[in-house]
């Protein structure tokens, strides 16, 4: 049996709920002409006569009947599920729900993304919400989500990067490393203390202090220890393995708490950049335009949003347990 376009079956039950040709014509704004061809047509495709015809009236045959009864509940149910369909679809453009796929460096998640996401489902509670951290193991890839907060852009077809602000940083060690070792007086006396280093494809970066609108010194640090995670970096911080740098607003909470302390102050590297990236064909949703604008919008106030301190190095050590 051939497919039997819609219409026809929108046209049958109009006819049979409306009991005549000339009723139907005038609720549709469908001639009667056309109406007829298309109950003709919808009979020639089931091979039964499904309509009684006379001059004042339609009456449906028993397999007429039959076929009414599957067919009001179907359009019934089209009729709802396309609706629903527009709804949502709607409610997408205008940014009110579906779903927002995020990716984020570590050291943005919970310290300014995190934040960002609950101002932002606070004005929107029916989106939900997914947020996974670059470089982990089943991380996804960039094509797969809205977008990307990170200090560094892939290098990506189609990808747009918007900046969204600039970010101090600084040298960070704890107040116990600085007992043992000294705090530095100068640049160069960097070279003999321990790093905590991110770890980059290359080996160690090398980090451009500047001090004053002259002054400036190239340092390359050793690492005594080496990581991916910003997280584990300022960890190992706190807990007195070296001096590392961290973005300021990173180590914040830390430096309030006196668990950590800057080091060389005076002497800071030129501030990195901050961006989202996303491809250009997902920015057209109103949804994720909102985000990034917020985004955009909180980044002046990042130094606020980090409230999760660390303070490991604040507590003395408890006795282990000997076997």
């Amino acid at each position: 049996m051939s497919r039997i376009d819609l219409a026809l079956i929108e046209a049958f039950v109009l006819v049979v709920q409306s009991g005549s040709l000339t009723k139907a014509e005038s609720l549709s704004g469908v001639s009667k002409a056309t109406l007829s061809r298309q109950l003709t047509r919808l009979e020639e495709l089931l091979g039964a006569q499904l309509l009684m015809r006379s001059s004042r009236s339609v009456t449906p045959t028993e397999a007429g009947r039959a076929f009414f009864a599957r067919c009001e509940g179907l359009l019934d149910e089209v009729t709802g599920r396309l609706e629903t369909a527009c709804t949502e679809i709607q409610e997408i453009t205008a940014g009110v729900s579906g779903s927002l796929s995020l990716l984020s460096d570590t050291q943005f998640s919970t310290s300014f993304v995190c934040h960002v996401v609950k101002l932002f489902l606070e004005s929107h509670p029916n989106v939900r919400c997914h947020l996974d951290v670059a470089s982990r193991l089943n991380a996804p890839q960039i094509g797969e989500v809205d977008c990307y907060v990170c200090s560094e852009p892939p290098d990506v077809p189609n990808l747009v990067a918007k900046l969204l602000g600039r970010l101090n940083y600084g040298l960070y060690a704890s107040p116990q490393y600085l007992e043992r070792q000294g705090m530095p007086q100068a640049p160069d006396e960097l070279l003999r203390h321990r790093s905590i280093v991110m770890k980059e494809g290359s080996g160690p970066s090398q980090v451009l202090l500047v001090s004053g609108a002259s002054d400036s010194y190239a340092f390359r640090p050793e690492p005594a220890f080496e990581t991916n995670d910003h997280w584990v970096m300022k960890t190992f911080c706190i807990d007195g393995f070296g001096i590392a740098l961290l973005p300021a607003f990173f180590a914040r909470p830390e430096v309030a708490q006196g668990v950590l302390v800057p080091v060389l102050p005076q002497w800071q590297p030129e501030p990195r950049r901050i961006y989202c990236a996303f491809q250009r064909q997902r920015y057209m949703g109103q949804k994720l335009r909102a985000f990034v604008d917020l985004m955009a919008r909180c980044v002046v106030d990042i130094d606020s949003y980090n409230y999760y301190v660390g303070s490991s190095a604040a507590r003395p050590p408890r006795a282990v347990a000997r076997p």
